[in-house]
């Protein structure tokens, strides 16, 4: 079966077909329930049952450490994920309706998964896309689901959709979203984050999976659109915003934190001490948060320039230095403040007495 042939698996799905195709293509697979998109159980010690009718055989433990993975059997998923034919022929001949999970890490792949749940956005333009600066002209009702907030993403990026430069393997979920498929940069690893990058948009990668076109759930057809069967690099303009919002996991420098004093004060009361609060959370940020809680503090403080009686220069000047503190890169940090303190001056607080 070639790598364009996959299409006849859709139309008459054979879960082994799907995985030994997958398989080829260096992808890692693993059974998922049959008519679900969860991975299956390997032993009664493995699976917790079901509210209504729970295992009592059942027995928590670590995941990697499971003796079912050295004996070959689908226990928790990803990590018992493999390429190896002998092994997809094994479990499928036991399990033929079983779906096909796609281990995002071992198979170097990061997916865009783009949701169409629909449902009211977020009324704040910043909170549809954290950290990047939109205009002011987004029209109320204009961005109904992840594909909206993709093509805004795309066009504050000045770049072509996913899919549509480069082309690459694009998946419809039965709820009608999206799966873009790219290979991973070469060196570099990647971690799944749900809503970091925006607004119904998630990332499968690392320890996380996605389900394999041809599987069918009670809820529908995983389905490949087009005739694209490869899977394109991740792209540049794509890998630096999902490193920017922390998906992109980078090995820990050794560094000597000190604590972290400002030598000025801002405001005063409720005031200062609402400053140094966003300050302290921004210089103690955790990696992978840095950036997220820096325009989140930015936010807060831009709702109390005009009532607090603060001054946006001194605020962008502590706050940079509260993000230096952190580690966060210079140019990150002020595209975080200021997209921050814009959003949130646009919703200033009004005190009814001094502060």
């Amino acid at each position: 079966m070639t790598s364009r042939s996959l299409p006849a698996a859709i139309a008459a799905p054979e879960p082994r077909k799907v995985a030994l195709w997958a398989a080829r293509h260096g992808w890692h697979v693993h059974p998922l329930a049959p008519g679900m998109k969860v991975p299956v159980r390997g032993c009664r010690r493995c699976s917790q049952g079901t509210a209504q009718r729970p295992n009592p055989d059942y027995g928590p433990h670590e995941g990697k450490g499971c003796p079912c993975l050295d004996a070959g059997r689908p226990c928790h998923g990803v990590l018992a994920a493999t390429t190896d034919p002998d092994r997809i022929e094994q479990w499928w001949s036991r399990m033929p309706t079983a779906g096909v999970g796609i281990a995002a890490g071992p198979s170097g792949l990061v997916i865009l998964d783009v949701d169409r749940h629909g449902g009211p956005a977020p009324e704040e333009p910043a909170a549809l896309l954290p950290g990047i600066e939109l205009p002011d002209d987004i029209s109320s009702g204009s961005i109904v689901d992840g594909l909206d907030t993709l093509a805004l993403l795309a066009e504050a990026r000045r770049a072509p959709l996913p899919g549509c430069g480069p082309e690459t393997l694009t998946v419809r979920t039965p709820s009608g979203g999206l799966h873009y498929w790219f290979r991973a940069p070469a060196g570099t690893t990647w971690r799944p984050q749900a809503g970091a990058l925006g607004w119904q948009l998630d990332v499968r990668a690392g320890s996380s999976y996605a389900v394999a076109p041809g599987t069918v759930t009670r809820a529908g057809a995983y389905e490949a659109l087009g005739e694209c069967r490869t899977v394109a690099e991740l792209p540049v303009w794509l890998a630096r915003d999902l490193d920017r919002t922390g998906h992109r996991l980078r090995p820990e420098r050794p560094r000597t934190v000190l604590p972290w004093r400002r030598s000025r004060t801002l405001g005063t009361g409720y005031i200062a001490a609402a400053v140094r609060e966003e300050l302290r959370a921004v210089a103690e940020a955790a990696s992978g948060t840095r950036n997220e809680t820096l325009n989140r503090a930015a936010f807060s403080l831009g709702t109390l320039l005009a009532s607090g009686g603060l001054d946006a220069d001194q605020v962008t000047e502590v706050l940079l230095d509260a993000a230096r503190h952190s580690g966060l890169p210079e140019g990150e940090a002020q595209a975080a403040i200021r997209s921050g303190l814009m959003a949130g001056q646009r919703h200033p607080r009004v005190f009814g007495g001094a502060a």
